[in-house]
């Protein structure tokens, strides 16, 4: 794309932010406000499950971590103005950028131990933060000392500002802290009722990776997921009503700043709506300005309003309010410009509209539908003019013998900093960027770090708290608390210790899970383990000879169902057992809308949540937390108590292929208490 060609889209899209004007939008300065629904209007992860810890080690270790210089300027002193004129155009760059260390998508070979390479790169740019993902998470001493070191090299710069070092911690489904409080999962928190669990649930997730050193938490996910073929964020969002959504945002926001961790509410305007993947591609929403006042940007406000620091945007297309394309570098076809690269959305919406000042932050501009669509410069150019202000992995730095970034990183700084020099991007909207950036490391404590507590000291306060016997104690309550009973004809809950039963379960990343659980079960004289018998069902034919011996053999049935896709062999289970006259017991683990999948069960059960690497507090596992507290809750460990966070709508299956229905099989808040005889 040429810069004459990128000037006359930005031109547009400014233009466009001035149209905002007929939606209402006033200054800058305007105070926020609410968004209301009208009166009466109806509501509009990959996932990384079951993560494994990188196999191979990473780089060899720097020996500088410990004897990091303290902060040149005193943080209470600072003059942040000042400290802004002083710094080249790069260094203003860097200021933008949030970091990864790891070696390529799939991290197989990330960076877990910092080398005097990164250390001189982190020295020489003094980038605005890290983020770390589950490969560079392996244990506590370990990653307090990678983050220490990575904060120790930046301190070395000419202006030592120390960094945002940030993580996808939400909990549940998305939870990079392997060896730590995994947590039930928004959506599991819904359905408790309670604010105050949401709240202890992130006050106790943001307390763990504080110990650990982190100081940003992209959490919480504010999305409304009104559709449910939703594939990304499904059980990540509180609920399909904006009201509960917002109440579970404000409170999971107070539970982050009680801990001293830095919320991100994501992904503006909402992500709840689409039925394609950001990571792989660039999704379109046909939703206007009024649908998304009436829904996705009412748990937004809420959080603006609630004092949130950051927000995320999202990769989103939406024509109905952002006009200006781009030609894809893919096909040359043009795009509209996503959420993330609109001066209309982030300026005239979000900053002029709803009133919010604090810190923007992109996705990562590593994902699909920007590095396929994109030209990378372009993108961050584009995105600083909408009034971004941090620009979410724009690089991934590695290098190895077969792999290294360093150059690459440094181009794109140089090639972003011409133009400012050529005005494609204005000086004082960069220098409004690093502006809030600094204030905020400064609001917030980041740039009194010198890095001089003892290592040893922050280690064994991490290890003792990071995942401790009280924290999965309290996990497993509050994912207790959240296990909804749609269906219990004929009290076919809770199971007996004395009946058989055969557990189907859907792959064998959930068979620890199973095990676990029977175990514990067995443990609390809850359930015979020899009475359990437990099948994979993923590749099992429907007239398996030992799935039907197994059938006649076990008193009750229970599936574990995980993703809304028709089983046939589980159909005819079903089947084939209530011929026999006995009972079924559907365990819907993922969303709840598998209850529409097999109608026929005698009783339904939702967990939330079938992801994840927990523990109990006695340190057995890893097992996926819900999946287990689910199988506990049948033979009776605790009475469910859950109430539907969604509608579950009918299901038309056409050949396997499902189809939702207008006509609701179970409205949101239902739950039953009907238990035992």
């Amino acid at each position: 794309m040429k810069k004459g060609m990128l000037r006359k889209l930005l031109s547009m899209s400014i233009v466009l932010a001035m149209v905002m004007s007929l939606f209402g939008c006033g200054a800058k300065t305007s105070p926020s406000r609410s968004i209301e629904a009208p009166a009466g209007d109806a509501a509009k992860e990959q996932a990384p499950a079951d993560q494994a810890p990188a196999d191979q080690a990473a780089a060899d270790q720097t020996t500088a971590a410990d004897q990091a210089p303290a902060a040149k300027v005193s943080a209470d002193d600072i003059d942040l103005k000042e400290l802004i004129a002083s710094m080249t155009t790069e260094e203003k760059i860097a200021q933008l950028m949030i970091v990864s260390l790891r070696s390529d998508a799939v991290n197989t070979d990330t960076v877990k131990e910092l080398d005097e390479n990164y250390a001189k790169l982190l020295k020489k740019y003094d980038f605005g933060g890290i983020i770390l993902f589950f490969g560079n998470i392996q244990d506590a001493a370990q990653t307090v000392k990678l983050i220490r070191d990575s904060q120790a090299a930046t301190l070395q710069s000419a202006h030592a500002i120390p960094m945002f070092v940030c993580v996808d911690q939400e909990g549940g489904r998305v939870n990079r802290v392997g060896f730590g409080t995994t947590g039930s999962g928004n959506m599991a928190l819904a359905a408790t009722g309670s604010t105050a669990l949401t709240e202890e649930s992130a006050r106790i997730l943001g307390e763990e990776i504080k110990a650990l050193g982190f100081n940003v938490d992209y959490a919480p996910v504010a999305d409304v997921n009104s559709n449910p073929a939703n594939p990304i964020i499904g059980v990540r969002a509180f609920s399909d009503d904006p009201q509960i959504v917002a109440e579970h945002v404000t409170a999971y926001i107070k539970g982050l700043d009680e801990a001293g961790s830095i919320a991100v509410i994501k992904h503006f305007p909402g992500h709840g709506d689409v039925g394609e993947d950001s990571h792989t591609h660039l999704p379109c929403s046909s939703l206007t300005l009024d649908d998304m006042m009436s829904c996705e940007l009412i748990p937004f406000q809420a959080g603006i309003d609630s004092g949130a620091d950051m927000i995320m945007t999202a990769h989103i297309q939406y024509p109905e309010i952002e006009q200006g394309t781009y030609v894809s570098i893919k096909d040359g076809v043009e795009v509209n410009l996503p959420a993330t690269l609109s001066r209309t959305i982030i300026t005239g919406l979000l900053r002029e509209k709803m009133g919010y000042d604090g810190i923007v932050v992109t996705d990562a501009m590593d994902m699909g539908a920007i590095v396929e669509h994109f030209d990378p410069v372009d993108a961050a150019v584009m995105a600083i003019n909408a009034d971004v202000d941090i620009l979410l992995c724009s690089a991934n730095i590695y290098k190895d013998k077969n792999i290294d970034t360093f150059s690459v990183v440094e181009n794109y700084i140089a090639d972003i900093a011409a133009r400012v020099e050529s005005g494609e991007i204005a000086q004082e909207e960069l220098d409004n960027s690093v502006l809030r950036v600094l204030a905020l490391k400064k609001e917030k404590g980041i740039l009194k770090y010198n890095g001089q507590d003892p290592l040893e000291d922050q280690i064994a306060k991490a290890e003792a708290l990071v995942g401790s016997a009280s924290n999965h104690t309290r996990e497993w309550e509050i994912a207790q608390a959240g296990m909804t009973l749609l269906k219990n004809e004929g009290h076919a809950l809770p199971l007996g210790k004395e009946e058989s039963a055969l557990i189907l379960y859907p792959n064998e990343a959930r068979y620890p899970s199973v095990e676990y659980a029977s175990a514990r079960l067995a443990k609390e004289g809850l359930a015979d383990s020899s009475k359990v018998t437990a099948m994979c069902f993923e590749n099992l034919a429907a007239d398996d000879a030992a799935l039907a011996a197994a059938l006649d053999q076990n008193e009750k049935l229970v599936i574990l169902s995980q993703a809304t896709t028709w089983s046939e062999a589980v159909a005819n289970a079903i089947e084939q057992f209530h011929a026999a006259g006995k009972q079924v017991v559907l365990v819907c683990l993922n969303l709840p809308y598998d209850a529409a999948l097999y109608e026929d069960a005698d009783a339904v059960l939702c967990a939330f949540q079938p992801y994840g690497n927990a523990h109990d507090e006695e340190g057995n596992g890893p097992f996926n937390m819900n999946v287990a507290v689910a199988l506990c809750t049948l033979y009776n460990e605790s009475v469910p108590s859950g109430t539907l966070p969604v509608n579950v709508p009918g299901i038309t299956l056409n050949e396997g292929v499902v189809t939702y229905e207008d006509e609701l099989l179970y409205e949101r808040g239902a739950g039953l208490e009907l238990w035992g005889d």
